[in-house]
């Protein structure tokens, strides 16, 4: 489809980009990637001061008028680019629109000034495609939970959740007792939460193993009312359109920096890039990274019809998206001759980055049995051909 961004669109981009440029130049990100444990709260503070943690943010919260999602994807790209080591997605397109709309109490509006301030980290469980009883659906992870005497008690183990070893919250959705989603905010300091750095593949992306044992919290900890669960599955969508943008844009970069190589880079007396084949495994990447783009704004500007098939058009987009993001990464490597996966030429950053978000959430295995379940619907999971 054809899409012009608007006046607005790029002067928040340009912005964006000339912060990034100052506070994270590459070396500073492998720095803070090799020595800090991928996060560093003083640049996390300096995205915070300039306004980008709420973009999105509504009532008495909000800065900018006219923002979307659509929006949040393209400043999106150049997060993905640079990749910024810091949840931006997770807290500019879910926890603060979440928080912005809800009725919130004294202490946890405080909290959410906080975020949007950068004086504050947070993370949350989100729920995980799987295949359920030949059913493929988003599940929430098992939470057991008790309310005596106005607390709840909050026992569970939770894995690869991001930047949670730098986290001073964690938000937790749960069933109620009246069957109900709320969400408890859960401070990582209290007694009965224990935080065990994990591996990430993706090493802008930090995780860690969250174990919850007769963790109490008071009902001030707790966010519950009429429609959050509608709302907390629309942030979502909001937050996977977000990393969309990130996968673009963590593409684009890929491929500009191999355009740069192959230009330089000389063999028999030319540049290698001159060279036919060359030329077309860059031209194909650039079509492959303008149709994922294409793809997600196209997705991002209707609505559709049912629940059903808004999601249908979500994990869709994500399918194409991830796989392609693995691979330019992979014709990237192939065309710096090997040399893109060294510490030299650094293009395995990103190619770590694309299976971070290959399985995030996701599995591509569950996502072709999703679609293909959700446009056979009077198939099972177990009837449908799909990759493992």
């Amino acid at each position: 489809m054809e899409y012009r961004y608007s006046e607005q669109q790029v002067m928040l981009k340009k912005a964006l980009n000339s912060l990034l440029k100052k506070e994270m130049p590459f070396e500073t990100f492998v720095e803070i990637a090799e020595t800090k444990d991928g996060f560093s709260k003083d640049k996390w503070k300096k995205l915070a001061d300039n306004g980008w943690l709420a973009i999105l943010a509504q009532g008495e919260f909000q800065t900018l008028e006219e923002v979307n999602s659509l929006d949040l994807m393209y400043l999106s790209e150049s997060i993905g680019g640079a990749l910024f080591p810091g949840p931006f997605s997770l807290t500019a397109g879910m926890i603060v629109p979440l928080l912005s709309q809800l009725t919130l109490s004294e202490k946890q509006n405080e909290l959410l000034l906080d975020i949007i301030a950068g004086e504050k980290l947070a993370t949350a469980i989100l729920p995980s495609l799987t295949d359920q009883g030949g059913t493929v659906k988003f599940n929430w992870p098992e939470l057991i939970n008790s309310n005596e005497e106005g607390k709840v008690t909050l026992t569970g183990s939770y894995s690869q959740l991001q930047f949670l070893q730098n986290s001073d919250v964690v938000f937790i959705p749960f069933t109620n007792n009246e069957d109900q989603l709320s969400v408890a905010i859960v401070n990582t300091s209290v007694n009965g939460v224990k935080i065990t750095s994990q591996k990430s593949v993706d090493l802008s992306k930090p995780q860690g193993l969250l174990e919850l044992q007769n963790v109490k919290i008071g009902q001030e900890d707790i966010l519950s009312e009429k429609g959050l669960e509608n709302l907390f599955y629309a942030t979502l969508l909001t937050y996977f359109t977000s990393i969309s943008g990130e996968i673009i844009g963590g593409a684009d970069e890929v491929l500009a920096r191999t355009v740069n190589y192959v230009t330089e880079r000389k063999q028999f007396g030319v540049a290698v890039g001159s060279f036919q084949a060359v030329k077309h495994m860059i031209a194909e990447m650039k079509v492959e990274i303008e149709k994922a783009r294409s793809y997600s704004i196209y997705i991002n500007s209707i609505d559709g019809k049912t629940d059903k098939a808004t999601w249908l058009n979500i994990i869709s987009s994500r399918y194409f998206n991830t796989n392609m993001y693995k691979k330019i990464c992979e014709d990237s490597i192939q065309l710096h001759g090997g040399m893109g996966f060294t510490w030299e030429e650094s293009i395995h950053f990103w190619y770590k980055a694309s299976m971070f978000q290959l399985y995030h959430l996701t599995h591509p295995a569950l996502m072709e049995a999703y679609i293909q379940q959700s446009l056979l619907p009077t198939a099972e999971s177990k009837d449908l051909q799909y990759h493992n």
